[in-house]
């Protein structure tokens, strides 16, 4: 399953803005609302969410919906 809507749908949400602002290359900067910050936000709210646990060393390369997406398949495969 791929899970690239559902990301899309917390980020969002998470952001306060409308989903077609969260495109696969959104990357932390890329609106205002996603710094360094809203990225824990984030992070904190997919795995809330979509019920995964993201290993903390892999929060500094997900700064991206691509990469964010690639891993939440990755540990629901």
């Amino acid at each position: 399953m791929d899970y690239k809507d559902k990301v899309k749908e917390v980020a969002a949400n998470t952001f306060g803005v409308e989903l077609d602002k969260i495109t696969d290359d959104l990357a932390i900067g890329g609106i205002e609302e996603w710094d360094s910050v809203g990225n824990l936000t984030l992070i904190s709210s997919i795995e809330e969410e979509l019920e995964v646990e993201i290993p903390i060393e892999d929060l500094f390369e997900l700064n991206n919906i691509k990469a964010i997406v690639e891993e939440i398949n990755k540990l629901k495969a």
